[in-house]
Parts: structure tokens; sequence; C-alpha cells
């Protein structure tokens, strides 16, 4: 799931604030939920107050959501990493951290933030919603429930969720080596997540299909947690590379006016190439995939030329040669892209790969050249 994709709403301290379209279906499904499911059965209100109370709810959580994710971020900008942006989705929200962890305490302060805001808050609406009394306070009260699960959730020892890095930063403090705290902590994710998904599947088998969700929820968990042990283990085996050392000489750009057809036969099947430079008068005017050839269905590949589907270059996403190779997968991971240009004062130096450094990885291991 590409998470650098949706609307950005706002920024926050120099924070995108970002809302993916997967986010807009969870908002639907717990309004929905909270009308036909507590509104419904705690107060006798019409279908209008009850869908306006049930949407207002929803949306008032995942600002709550927001601010959980503001007091990571705003913890790790106090440790000099960059935040470029916070999204919304599915499973709640991401905070996109730039920089690595420097100390296990560094690591458990960015990661205890969450929960502690996410508990507060809790225990502050619940006090609020006592005082109030009536509707309104029984709705601030499970509001403050609400967010009290999300805090005890977010500390359940499953990396990559808070409670993980926690666990990982205890490991980490213990062992000494962040290697072998990530591989601990990956496991006991791991394990929770196939845990989750156990839970769930037996829950749909006995008819509550509210079970496909921690299906769902223990998928995610053990593809992330899969993911960030294999980006820790990347980052310890390529060490200190940068994109220069790794990167290819950039392919002959070809003219945007191009047919599709003869850019697939000449550049695709006869070259083996996946990342085609367009031109435009000499300069490059964006970037055409294989990705972006296979969204154009078979009879229209004919009539369309590469300017037609190409990315624009002002909206590709690219590198500096001095970037170091570790973050630049990390940069092709989460845009879920296959090559970046490498970009200079303005000129194209080359093109990096998830291939090219995997085959530095491979060596490395290979010859035990890992620093």
């Amino acid at each position: 799931m590409d998470l650098s994709q949706g609307l950005i709403l706002g920024r926050v301290r120099g924070i995108a604030i970002r809302v993916h379209w997967s986010w807009l279906f969870v908002l639907a499904l717990l309004s929905w939920s909270l009308a036909n499911g507590y509104f419904a059965e705690e107060f006798h209100w019409g279908p209008l107050r009850r869908w306006g109370w049930a949407f207002g709810s929803a949306l008032f959580f995942f600002t709550s959501v927001l601010l959980h994710e503001l007091s990571h971020a705003f913890v790790a900008q106090h440790f000099g990493m960059r935040v470029p942006s916070i999204t919304l989705f599915i499973f709640g929200g991401v905070s996109n951290l730039e920089g690595e962890m420097k100390s296990p305490g560094q690591e458990f302060k960015v990661a205890i933030a969450g929960p502690l805001l996410s508990l507060a808050l809790g225990v502050v609406l619940s006090a609020a919603g006592f005082l109030v009394g009536g509707d309104a306070g029984s709705v601030i009260l499970y509001l403050g429930f609400a967010n009290v699960t999300l805090g005890v959730f977010n500390l359940l020892p499953g990396f990559p969720l808070d409670g993980g890095r926690v666990f990982r930063s205890a490991a980490w403090a213990k062992t000494g080596d962040l290697t072998k705290a990530t591989r601990i902590a990956s496991a006991l994710g791991t394990g929770i997540a196939w845990l989750m998904i156990g839970a769930g599947a037996l829950l749909v088998l006995s008819g509550n299909l509210a079970g496909a969700w921690y299906v769902l929820i223990g998928y995610f968990l053990k593809t992330a947690s899969e993911s960030a042990l294999g980006q820790v283990l990347v980052d310890k085996v390529l060490g200190p590379l940068t994109v220069r050392d790794v990167m290819r000489e950039p392919p002959e750009p070809v003219d945007e006016s191009t047919p599709l057809l003869k850019i697939i036969d000449d550049r695709v099947v006869s070259r083996g190439e996946h990342c085609i430079l367009l031109s435009r008068d000499g300069s490059v005017s964006g970037l055409l995939t294989v990705t972006d050839l296979a969204r154009v269905p078979r009879e229209e590949l004919d009539g369309k030329r590469a300017s037609d589907v190409m990315v624009p270059a002002e909206k590709v996403v690219t590198v500096g040669a001095a970037t170091s190779v570790s973050e630049a997968m990390r940069l092709m991971v989460e845009r879920d892209l296959h090559q970046l240009p490498v970009i200079e004062d303005g000129r194209l130096l080359g093109i990096v790969g998830r291939g090219d450094v995997l085959q530095q990885v491979a060596a490395r291991l290979r010859f035990g050249r890992v620093r």
C-alpha cells in the first residue's frame, strides 16, 4: 500500500497531514457501526441525529489518532529526526520518520509518546463525560474509552506497534545490538500477529464477521513486522554505502512522442528495461515504467504515445547521489517504486533500483563484507 498517495489536509510544524483513500472507507465503516450499533442501542434518537453524532464521533476519534501520531512526531523532531508526513489510513495512522534511532532511550521516548497521549486523553475525556452527564456525557465517555483502548492496544509488544518498539528498546539496551533486538521483537510481533489471525478466523467460523477485522489487522502487523526486520538487516549489510556506489548509468532517453508499442518492443521486450526516461527537446520530461504500461488496456496500446501515460518530471520521485542506499531502498518500499532517478544540481546522473540494492546485499553476504 503506497501511503504517499492521498490528500494533504495541511501542515503542522512542517509535517504534512495526509489522508489515504482507504481512510474514507474506515471512516464510513466506523460511522455506520456507531449509528447502527452503540448509538442505536444506547439512545432514543432519530436517524438524522444518530447519524450526525456517529459521524462527528468518528471524526473526533480519528483526530485522536492524529494527536497520537503527532506526539510521536514531535518527540522525534526533538531528537533531530525529520518527519515529512503523517498519514491516516485504513488501519489508523502512521508517522513517516526519517533517520535512525541513535539509542535505546531515544527509541523508547519516541515510541511511548503515542500511547501515553492516548491514555491521558482517554482519562480526561472519561472524567469530562462523568461531569457533563446526559447523552452528550455518554458519548464523551465512549470516546474516552476508545482512546484508552487505542493506547492499550498500541502497547501490545507486537513490533512494529508502539509497544513492540518499546520492547525492542529494552532488548537493545539489554543486548547492545540493534539487529539482535529487532530479530527478537520481530519474532514476538509475528507471533502476536498469527494469534490475531487465528482468533479472527475462529470468530468468523463461529458466525461473528467482526473477526475478519482481526484477520486483516493481524496480516498487516505480520507483514509490517517482517518488513521492518528486513529494513534493519539491509541497513546493517549496506552500512555507509551511498546511491553513487550502486547506481547505473542512465539509459538513453526516448522522445515522449514515441508510440507505446515501439517502446515496449525496443526497450521493454528487447532490453528488459523496467524504467524508461522520456525527453522533450533534449531535456528529461518524464518517466515511464512497466507498471504505467500495464495500466493501459491492451486494445488501447496501439493508439497511445509515451506522453499519454508518463509521470511528468515534476512529479517523479528522485534521490541524490549522496543519499544512503538504505534510505533510497526505504523510499522505494514506502512509495511502491522499483527504480529512482538520481538527480544532482538538476542533472541526471543515473538510475538506482531495488535490484541494484539487492545485488549489493547478496554480494556482501556471500563474501562476508558486512559492516
